[in-house]
């Protein structure tokens, strides 16, 4: 494996966690978390699927699309569709003045590509097993092997996209307390 945008641990985990302060209640933080747990599809155009809502904690599975790709039907119909998706679990956990964020169990399907590529697996894996899959396919000249760069580089892009992303998502759940900053 090459270098890792997502950061891991020794086990191959990909975590983010920091705890966020503020200057609300409890309560109140939980109805921030809440209303931007709501908005998460809205905002990141993500499936977002509740698992958890306790007294202090707020817990959820977000499938994240990134990109878009545009597939025709002859003249019936053309349809859109998300490049890639990356799954995670994100947990929100409340105290007063305060919240911890986590985000954990990331897991990227991507579309189907020639060769070994698997299409599905733990972010930083199924990046690399592509890129490295590629590569090794590549042949040693001619238009074929200016096919396989555009590929490598696409699955960078992709894999960067992801990274971003996720970024975003992250920005906002760090931010949701920030109720100034709305509208």
């Amino acid at each position: 494996m090459g270098e890792c945008l997502f950061p891991q641990n020794d086990d191959g985990e990909i975590i983010f966690s920091e705890i966020i302060p503020c200057e609300f209640s409890a309560d109140t933080i939980m109805g921030l978390a809440k209303e931007f747990l709501y908005d998460i599809g809205k905002r990141y155009k993500a499936d977002c699927k509740i698992e958890l809502e306790g007294v202090t904690k707020l817990a959820c599975h977000v499938k994240l699309p990134v990109g878009k790709e545009y597939f025709s039907f002859g003249n019936v119909a053309t349809i859109e569709r998300a490049h890639s998706e990356v799954s995670f679990d994100l947990v929100v956990e409340i105290r007063k003045e305060k919240y911890r964020y986590t985000l954990s169990n990331f897991f990227t399907e991507r579309r189907r590509i020639p060769g070994e590529g698997k299409n599905d697996g733990p972010s930083n894996m199924i990046h690399w097993q592509r890129i490295n899959s590629l590569t090794k396919e590549m042949p040693s000249k001619g238009s074929k092997r200016e096919e396989q760069l555009k590929l490598i580089e696409d699955e960078k892009a992709t894999y960067q996209a992801e990274y971003n992303a996720v970024q975003d998502v992250i920005k906002g759940v760090k931010s949701f307390t920030n109720i100034n900053e709305s509208f």
